[in-house]
């Protein structure tokens, strides 16, 4: 029906998972103060894309308290939990699902989750590239390096500047 509007039009899905904060303007059930100094919900949202114009359908929100953290790690799992539940079953895993997360998802818990063994899923996440991440990336071996410049597929526990196993 959707034909080439789908959001699986090209067959992948992206998954995109942020937070945003929401304005309570009187007394609301979990709101509290907000690290922007407003009171309300920090709602973490999953939208799936539609392509190149940004639009989005939402398929999952999780609201949180205004003082719920960016990083938390559990909440980014749970909402990606919500919104691959809404997708047709032959999405729910695989390489053709995409999720995609800013900075806040950035959390070893997180990526293990979805680099678990099973689940197959691909992933972006956001980071913030500080000097010395700048130049560790530029230590990187041209063996490393696939034939586009990306970095050969390994054990994401084994990773630059990654622990050994999920934290506790």
């Amino acid at each position: 029906m959707a034909g080439k509007n789908a959001p699986d039009a090209d067959g992948q899905v992206t998954v995109d998972l942020d937070g945003v904060l929401v304005i309570a303007h009187s007394d609301k059930e979990d709101a509290a103060a907000t690290w922007k100094e407003t009171y309300g919900h920090h709602a973490l949202t999953a939208f799936v894309d539609h392509g190149p114009g940004g639009t989005g359908e939402p398929v999952a929100a999780l609201l949180r308290p205004g003082n719920a953290g960016s990083n938390t790690a559990a909440d980014h799992i749970t909402t990606a939990q919500l919104a691959l539940a809404q997708l047709p079953k032959k999405y729910r895993r695989g390489r053709q699902t995409l999720i995609r997360t800013d900075s806040a998802g950035g959390t070893h818990d997180f990526v293990f989750w979805l680099a678990k063994r099973g689940r197959w899923l691909s992933y972006s996440v956001g980071m913030t590239v500080s000097e010395a991440i700048h130049e560790h990336v530029l230590k990187i071996p041209a063996s490393a390096l696939d034939a586009g410049r990306r970095v050969r597929r390994q054990n994401p526990r084994r990773g630059l500047g990654c622990r050994a196993g999920p934290s506790s």
